[in-house]
Formats: C-alpha cells, structure tokens, sequence
C-alpha cells in the first residue's frame, strides 16, 4: 500500500514555502514524541482564554502540513503531487476529555478510515487526516470536494458533529500539536 505524503512547513504561518515532505507515520512519530513540540503545544494552550491571543500563538508557533499534497508554495495553483487526504477539523468541544474520546471514536470509524487522528492544538477539537480516492475523469479539485461534503455530512449525520467548513480547500494548513495518545490508522 502506497502511503500519502503532504508538505510540511515550519511556523509561522506566514511561511509558504514547505521544508519538507511528510507522510502520517513520520507526522504520528512526530506529534507523539517532540518534546520542541509539546514545549509550544502547552505555550499556545496557555493562552486558550484568549482567542485572539491563541490565534496569533498558533500562527506563530506550531508547525503544519498540507494533507491534500505536496506544494512547491501553499496556494492551490502550485499542487505538484495531489496526496488523496484532506483534514476534517472538530472544533469547540465541551473539554479536553470530550476531545479524547472523539479523537478515539472518530479514529476506529470504519467509514472515515482516518490515516491519523489527534486532539487540536487547543485541547478543546479533533483532527483527522482522511483518505480519499482519485478516481480517473475527475479532475482533483473535484474529487476533494466531494470527498470533503461526504465526511462533513457522514459526521453530522452518524455522530451529531459539526466540522469546521472554513477554509475547505486543496491548500489547507493543518496546524500540527503534540499529542501522545494520537492515533495512527491501519
């Protein structure tokens, strides 16, 4: 089975140009075991009471990928590689504990299949990087957005879960954050 590769960039957001390629084994190793990772993680939670403060410590701080490929710059015009991933992001859970059993729940989804599940960057959401096919006569923007609806509407429908619909596009940044009980998928 060949494993998808995104692009990974360092903070800040700002910051357009990849350093790198990533696949979701190197990104579970990555977000369960970096100790500069979890330094920054707690220093973005910290200001979680803040949403402008978080925002701009986010931003700011934390690494990210784009699951939909691998970008020569993150704009969707500059895809070289279409990767058959996209993030769905659950925001604004009740608590840090409710975050952790959707991340689990979510992650032994048989439909969603997640490649990798983790709580957010503020301790309060779930991210999953979900595998889809491209299929041949649909150009990869189209395939994505179908791929995407399908999962939103999957996820409200089965579990009552609302995804965040902003930003639904091929150059996405995910925001990467430390999580040592992420889930990596089979």
């Amino acid at each position: 089975m060949k494993e998808s590769v995104f692009s990974f960039f360092n903070a800040p957001i700002t910051n357009q140009v990849p350093n790198g390629v990533v696949c979701a084994h190197q990104l579970h190793a990555y977000i369960t075991s970096s100790e500069w990772l979890r330094e920054r993680t707690g220093q973005v939670r910290a200001a979680a009471g803040d949403e402008k403060r978080f925002r701009r410590m986010k931003q700011g701080l934390l690494p990210y990928v784009t699951p939909a490929g691998v970008f020569s710059y993150r704009k969707e015009e500059r895809l070289l590689l279409p990767s058959g991933e996209f993030v769905v992001d659950i925001d604004h859970l009740s608590s840090p504990e409710e975050a952790t059993r959707w991340r689990d729940t979510l992650a032994a989804d048989g439909r969603l299949c997640p490649d990798l599940s983790f709580v957010s960057p503020s301790g309060m959401g779930v991210k999953l990087l979900i595998p889809y096919r491209l299929p041949a006569g649909k150009t990869v923007k189209g395939a994505f957005d179908e791929a995407v609806r399908s999962a939103w509407e999957y996820l409200e429908w089965r579990y009552g879960l609302k995804a965040d619909t902003t930003n639904a596009d091929l150059s996405r940044a995910c925001f990467l954050c430390f999580d040592p009980a992420a889930k990596l998928g089979g």
